[in-house]
């Protein structure tokens, strides 16, 4: 349950000289198709979440270890190295069927992406623009270091036809990954802009262009 001491943070921003897009919405709503497009068309550059939780499971690494040890031969894919490798889809299995072991990863993984978020932060300190993608930017909290939230909106339809397609998941398996996520219609109006992302078109592109003017 979100309580009102929350939800007064989701206003919080950013208020120093760098201009800081944090992109978020829910799964498979085109977060990281949007940041890309922006990249590539005004070079600004992308702090990735996802990218650093990727990270955090490397083979060899102490949060990888520490996943190996709780959950073993069940999430084991092959080795490298003499490391073993994390199966990540069945790791997510795992924790999308439980509300307790997920909460056990995100915070064991969590404080890893915080760092990696810091110290790129730092490391481009003087672009005069950079891009967060943050998929649990309201869950975690992370209002309070963007200037701003695009909010990139999608259907449930079509959040689920995409996690079908792109991750080969069941209509079950898919439903069980948007309901770990808060509401959309929640975080939508504590977003300063909206992108709607729910067609197959391009029509973004045409929404994106006018709030940055391009």
């Amino acid at each position: 349950m979100i309580d009102k001491k929350q939800t007064k943070n989701f206003y919080l921003r950013w208020k120093g000289h760098q201009r800081r897009i944090g992109i978020t919405g829910g799964i498979a709503s085109g977060k990281t198709l949007i940041g890309d497009f922006l990249c590539q068309s005004k070079k600004w550059p992308i702090l990735d979440a996802d990218l650093y939780a990727y990270q955090a499971l490397r083979p060899g690494s102490k949060i990888s270890e520490k996943v190996l040890l709780r959950y073993g031969e069940q999430i084991i894919q092959k080795s490298k190295n003499n490391y073993p490798i994390i199966n990540r889809k069945s790791l997510a299995k795992i924790i999308f069927q439980n509300n307790i072991e997920k909460t056990w990863l995100e915070e064991l993984i969590h404080p890893f992406v915080n760092i990696r978020i810091e110290e790129d932060l730092k490391k481009f300190s003087s672009n005069s623009v950079i891009i967060l993608i943050i998929p649990l930017l309201f869950e975690k909290n992370y209002t309070n270091i963007c200037s701003e939230v695009l909010y990139i909106d999608c259907s449930r339809v079509k959040q689920i036809e995409r996690l079908k397609y792109r991750d080969k998941l069941s209509i079950e398996e898919a439903n069980q990954r948007i309901d770990a996520q808060w509401d959309n219609a929640l975080k939508k109006q504590f977003a300063d802009h909206i992108i709607n992302n729910s067609n197959n078109d391009e029509a973004w592109k045409v929404q994106l262009k006018k709030i940055y003017n391009f």
